[in-house]
């Protein structure tokens, strides 16, 4: 998996960008429109948080501004029936705070109304995230690292 891309921005266009690593490779990169806004200019330096997803039909790097980001993104395309399209949709459109709102609050009306998701989707979706966006993405307590032993109490 590529978890993280760094490097120069070398292209942007309405929902991809082109990173040039250091390497000389240029990643082509599908992003949502808000991490699309917050990027700076072509030529700066970035570094993207990313989820690769593999098909039959090829490839496809999706790349975050931050973890919570990307770790709703992949809750969001663990659900049957949603997969990457419908994610960063809905991440355009609402972004992970109001997108997690919506899917605790059971908002229906709100997650169909977003391009690709209809009234069937945006009820699974409500229905097996719903109770895992009980605490937003941002507000999770830290994890142990992997590895690290858990410390004594003595």
């Amino acid at each position: 998996m590529i978890a993280q891309l760094r490097g120069r921005l070398a292209a942007k266009s309405a929902d991809r960008v082109v990173v040039e690593t250091a390497g000389g490779v240029g990643y082509e990169v599908v992003v949502p429109l808000g991490v699309m806004e917050r990027l700076p200019s072509p030529g700066a330096e970035v570094t993207l948080a990313t989820e690769l997803v593999v098909r039959e039909d090829g490839w496809a790097l999706y790349g975050f501004l931050d973890e919570t980001e990307r770790r709703f993104f992949q809750r969001l395309t663990s659900v049957t029936g949603v997969g990457p399209k419908i994610g960063i949709a809905l991440l355009s459109a609402l972004g992970v705070e109001r997108g997690a709102r919506a899917l605790r609050e059971k908002n229906i009306a709100l997650l169909s109304s977003v391009n690709g998701i209809g009234r069937k989707t945006a009820e699974r979706l409500a229905l097996e995230l719903g109770e895992k966006s009980r605490s937003s993405p941002k507000h999770r307590p830290p994890r142990r690292q992997l590895g690290a032993k858990p410390r004594s109490r003595h």
